[in-house]
């Protein structure tokens, strides 16, 4: 029940059915699973590797310092305090800003899955996935599974912005990887 109908606050739940309460938190969960599904979802067709292209665009020139990159962490939970209670890994979301004509080493996620919007701009990236770039645009997620080894370039004229959500091993100091 509202304590104060007209404000909400963590003890909002409420009565369906005079039986079932929902928390606030149960509404949170939902909703970020939401969001996640329904970002992951519109990528299936948008900035995928077209049919007949697999392979590697990754070679020699293949960038390994980042250049006009900036990150910022905007929040993250520790994992060994949550329910699923996964030690020394954090669930991070932060901000990863590339000026025109920058771009971000060559890297991979073998201990670092992660999902990466695009929330300003686009991007170019060259995988080991595909023997092609591939443009990433406004909206678009990126899927950084274990198997990806990766770089991603902004071509265009105003700064480009990706928004990630990974799951990071605190305890991880494989070099290469972009952190």
């Amino acid at each position: 029940m509202l304590s104060n109908p007209g404000t909400l606050d963590f003890q909002l739940g409420y009565v369906l059915a005079g039986t079932l309460e929902i928390s606030m938190k149960t509404i949170v969960l939902a909703a970020t699973t939401l969001l996640f599904a329904g970002l992951a979802l519109p990528s299936a067709q948008a900035g995928q590797c077209p049919p007949g292209q697999e392979g590697s665009a990754i070679d020699d020139s293949a960038p390994t310092e980042n250049y006009l990159v900036e990150t910022e962490e905007l929040d993250a939970i520790d994992l060994g305090k949550e329910k699923v209670n996964i030690p020394d890994h954090n669930l991070r979301m932060r901000t990863i800003t590339v000026q025109p004509g920058g771009h971000v080493l060559l890297h991979g996620h073998e201990n670092r899955p992660a999902l990466a919007l695009v929330s300003e701009g686009e991007f170019v990236e060259y995988s080991n996935e595909c023997g092609v770039p591939v443009i990433h645009k406004l909206g678009e997620v990126i899927n950084e599974n274990s198997e990806v080894r990766h770089w991603v370039k902004n071509k265009g004229d105003t700064p480009a912005v990706l928004t990630v959500t990974d799951i990071v091993d605190l305890n991880d100091t494989q070099q290469g990887n972009f952190k």
